[in-house]
Parts: C-alpha cells; sequence; structure tokens
C-alpha cells in the first residue's frame, strides 16, 4: 500500500509539472502575438542644450549619438525602450522622452 500513495504522489507532481510547463507556453504565445513592440519618440531642444553630451553617455541602446560639433543627435529611435536614463540625466532638461503612437496594421486595415 505504501507503493501505491508514493506511486500517486509522484503522478501528481508530474501533472502538476506538465500543467505548469504547457501553462507558460500558451501564456508566451499569446503574449507573443498581441502585444505590439512600444515605441518612443526622443526630442532635443537644442536652444536649451549645451553640449555636455551626457545623454549620449548613459543611453544604454546608443540611440542618442553626437555630431561632428559635438551636439547630441537620435540616431535610432526605434531602439528606445523608454528607460529615461538621457532625460533624467541631462542637467539642462533639454532632452524629453514619451511614448510614440504606432498604428498597428492588421487584417482588415490592409
Amino acid at each position: 500500500m505504501a507503493k501505491h500513495t508514493a506511486n500517486k504522489g509522484e503522478h501528481e507532481l508530474k501533472a502538476k509539472h506538465s500543467d505548469r510547463h504547457s501553462a507558460k507556453a500558451v501564456a508566451r504565445q499569446s503574449s507573443d502575438s498581441v502585444k505590439p513592440k512600444k515605441a518612443f519618440e526622443i526630442d532635443i531642444f537644442m536652444g536649451w542644450c549645451k553640449s555636455c553630451g551626457i545623454c549620449a553617455a548613459f543611453c544604454p541602446r546608443e540611440c542618442i549619438g553626437k555630431d561632428e560639433n559635438g551636439s547630441p543627435v537620435v540616431e535610432d529611435a526605434n531602439r528606445c525602450t523608454g528607460c529615461g536614463w538621457c532625460e533624467s540625466h541631462c542637467p539642462d532638461f533639454a532632452i524629453s522622452v514619451r511614448p510614440r503612437n504606432v498604428k498597428i496594421v492588421g487584417p482588415r486595415d490592409e
């Protein structure tokens, strides 16, 4: 009889493990197909900017670079994750990062 209860517990444990993995797979599939990529706009107010380069130095995704004069330029806003490091470290409050409205094209829009 002890063997029977041990096997029962073993089967329950395997069933829970299997259910958990299948639930994660279903959640991953549904979130991948529905979740749109977030996009951000980076605005640099050159009238306020003193071209210190802090925004370019702090950008973890290298969205902001410097031109030949050392002034910041947005090189690739599509890489921006909206972390706000550039905005929060700018001593001149000359940079703004905000969500961009992205139109999602579906079967009806095509």
